[in-house]
């Protein structure tokens, strides 16, 4: 069995194994008011609301002042019937709710007999009339039929306004991924969930992982003024909603191709050299549907990507004369550091030359493949391989009960060729999230959801060299330690070729495989109490994560060697005579180990002050427990210690904490929502918000 089938069976193994683990609707709900003819309220109404693609029910009854609500339903399309005696029943049907949307339905009772039916069809009220949140709900029509390079959520974040993403390269991120920023903050202080459970990274906060976009309901992106419910970060707070199974069963089937067959020629690629090649093939399949009737349902998913992408470059290399010692072509002259004066003719003599500069410059750098200055015409190259499995299961007890998991697995393979074709890097990126949710309703007015969900993701970038039979003593290079000289040689998992850098000319090295390593990984509870009384709708909660990180926190793990031109006046020059102008010892890889517990505590009231006037009161605290880095590799000058100067502290392979921790972060929030004449509405909000500093803080300390 290959590896990628052997990933994608225990993707699904993993999956039907947590079936039982929990449940999840998210925070999205139907409210309104049931008046009479003359508008006084009617009190003891009975609304159902119920979804007809999974054939669930809840019945609520109205209060004394004729209003009722519902809260915690899955996005999608409900029918809503109400009936009182004396008056006709009234429907509405296909009333489409989205995602953390709380939709106003009011309705006006015609008198009449019960059995007298009264239907309309129509959709839910666009306006947000119920809090002063700002953001946009992206559909899961726009999700499917937008056109998207790539296939990535993350792009249509961009139809909210006041938002922008930032995309890095799949071929060659890693460890960086995309990030929505909102109405000017920080990238870093995004938070995106996804079915109520976390989805970015600890060490930076980006986003590890990119769904299938056929497999999502849809999404919201809140870019501000959001209840006290959210924090943890102070920019913009998405949340992602994996879809439900139906009792009707339902496919989709998909390949999407790009290849250079069908392009014009790159303007930077002429002939006769060959067209850049530019092959991708993204395909899957998505299923859902009935596993028992009205009760439980499944939806299953996988997609691929198969991807080859080159990008023409151009460099300078040393010509064959340059490495012989041969710069008569050079107007400059070339000196001799021994003497102070030129090389005559600007001619290095043979015993002159350094042998493992020459060796290196032929083995490792490609010769001139075309006329001019800039000699050398390339590409690099990028192979992607994405292999993901998604899956999800809601099952319903009762109308008091039901439960939901979600477990998903990918992985992403990105080997890189720089445009030194003897250097590249093997990137590897697997994730796992799970999210699995139980709701119970306690009464019509009082019921609690329980979420657990981690998220796992495991970056690693290495040279190919590590972890075989090479070192930099093989070179020729000697001396090349950690910590100098006479410090210990790279072990074979630290091994990669030292970047040796020529000024103006193509160098060589492991410049991008920099022994990248980061293992992310975020363990979340959360619990959630909603209580509706009388015009009140209280919300009490709270979140628990525990954090963990390993990471290097290095910036040169092979050293670095660099030939600027001060020693002669030409950098190539001092390269083939073996003077460099600097030289940086390798680090290795150390790896940082940080822990870190987060709290936090909120309290969210949506009150009908009036008939046409919600205000939303919240008060949210966060306790950003100290970061404990156990591994003593982190560091950072104290100033308290020595009157004379900093001092670096903790000593070398001791394990301390390097800051004092906060205790003051108190998050107030405020809104109203006032609905006025001629379908208007003015919201307005005020808040408080904070952000967790992320572990980079520490792993470049």
């Amino acid at each position: 069995m290959s590896a990628r089938m052997q990933f994608l069976r225990n993707a699904w193994v993993a999956a039907i194994a947590l079936l039982q683990a929990g449940a999840q609707t998210l925070d999205t709900g139907i409210l309104g008011a049931v008046t009479d003819p003359q508008g006084a309220a009617i009190a003891g109404a009975t609304v159902t609301i119920s979804n007809p693609a999974q054939g669930i029910a809840r019945t609520v009854k109205t209060g004394h002042d004729g209003k009722y609500e519902v809260r915690y339903l899955v996005p999608g399309d409900y029918n809503i019937e109400v009936q009182a005696p004396g008056f006709r029943t009234e429907r509405r049907t296909g009333v489409g709710i989205q995602i953390n949307q709380q939709a106003r339905i009011d309705f006006s009772m015609q008198i009449g007999e019960v059995q007298q039916t009264f239907e309309i069809t129509g959709a839910a009220p666009l306006l947000p009339t119920e809090n002063a949140t700002l953001g946009e709900v992206v559909s899961s029509e726009r999700i499917i039929n937008l056109p998207l390079n790539g296939r990535s959520f993350v792009q249509l974040s961009i139809l909210t306004p006041g938002v922008r993403v930032a995309e890095p390269s799949q071929f060659t991120s890693s460890t960086d991924g995309s990030r929505i920023i909102a109405n000017g903050a920080r990238d870093s202080w995004m938070q995106v969930n996804i079915d109520g459970v976390t989805m970015v990274n600890n060490r930076s906060n980006y986003v590890t992982m990119y769904p299938i976009i056929d497999a999502l309901q849809e999404f919201k992106v809140q870019s501000g003024n959001y209840s006290a419910e959210y924090g943890g970060n102070a920019g913009a707070n998405v949340n992602l909603q994996v879809r439900s199974g139906t009792n009707q069963l339902h496919g989709s089937l998909w390949e999407f191709l790009r290849n250079d067959h069908l392009d014009a020629r790159g303007y930077f690629r002429p002939a006769p050299f060959p067209k850049d090649i530019l092959r991708r093939n993204q395909f899957g399949l998505v299923a859902s549907g009935p596993i028992r009737r009205d009760k439980t349902f499944f939806l299953l998913g996988y997609e691929g990507v198969r991807a080859v992408s080159e990008s023409a470059a151009t460099a300078i290399v040393l010509t064959p004369a340059q490495r012989a010692g041969d710069f008569s072509q050079t107007a400059a002259p070339v000196m001799d550091p021994t003497t102070g004066n030129p090389f005559p003719g600007n001619l290095i003599p043979q015993n002159r030359l350094n042998p493992v500069s020459v060796n290196l410059i032929n083995r490792y750098t490609p010769l001139p493949n075309t006329s001019g200055a800039v000699n050398y015409s390339g590409v690099t190259l990028g192979r992607l391989g994405t292999d993901q499995g998604v899956s999800r299961l809601d099952h319903y007890f009762s109308q008091k009960d039901q439960v939901f998991v979600h477990y998903i697995r990918s992985r992403r393979d990105f080997p890189n060729y720089e445009l030194n074709p003897n250097f590249y890097f093997n990137g590897t990126f697997p994730n796992s999230s799970l999210s699995a949710q139980y709701v119970h309703t306690f009464t019509a007015a009082v019921l609690n959801e329980v979420r657990f969900g981690f998220n796992l993701a495991n970056v690693s970038v290495l040279s190919p060299r590590a972890n075989s039979n090479f070192t930099i003593d093989s070179l020729g290079i000697h001396g090349l330690n950690v910590g100098g000289p006479t410090g210990r040689p790279l072990r074979p998992d630290e091994q990669g070729f030292p970047v040796i850098a020529i000024s103006g000319y193509m160098g060589m090295g492991d410049d991008q495989a920099a022994s990248n390593l980061d293992n992310s990984r975020t363990y979340q509870v959360v619990d959630n109490l909603s209580w509706i009384r009388g015009s009140h709708s209280l919300k009490f909660g709270g979140d628990i994560r525990k954090l963990k990180d390993d990471a290097t926190t290095n910036n040169w793990p092979f050293g670095q060697m660099s030939f600027t031109g001060d020693i002669t006046g030409n950098a190539a020059a001092d390269y083939m005579l073996g003077f460099p102008r600097t030289t940086l010892t390798p680090e290795g890889v150390p790896i940082s180990k940080i822990r870190q517990w987060r709290y936090a505590v909120y309290a969210q009231d949506d009150w009908k002050a009036a008939t046409n006037l919600t205000l939303n009161v919240g008060l949210r605290y966060d306790l950003y427990g100290q970061p404990h880095e156990i591994n003593g590799v982190t560091r950072t000058l104290r100033f308290d210690l020595d009157p004379s100067g900093p001092v670096l502290w903790p000593p070398p392979g001791q394990a301390a904490d390097v800051y004092r921790n906060e205790y003051h972060y108190v998050s107030p929030r405020f809104g109203f929502a006032w609905r006025m004449p001629k379908e208007m509405v003015l919201r307005g909000g005020y808040g408080i918000f904070y952000s967790a500093a992320q572990f980079d803080n520490m792993n470049i300390l």
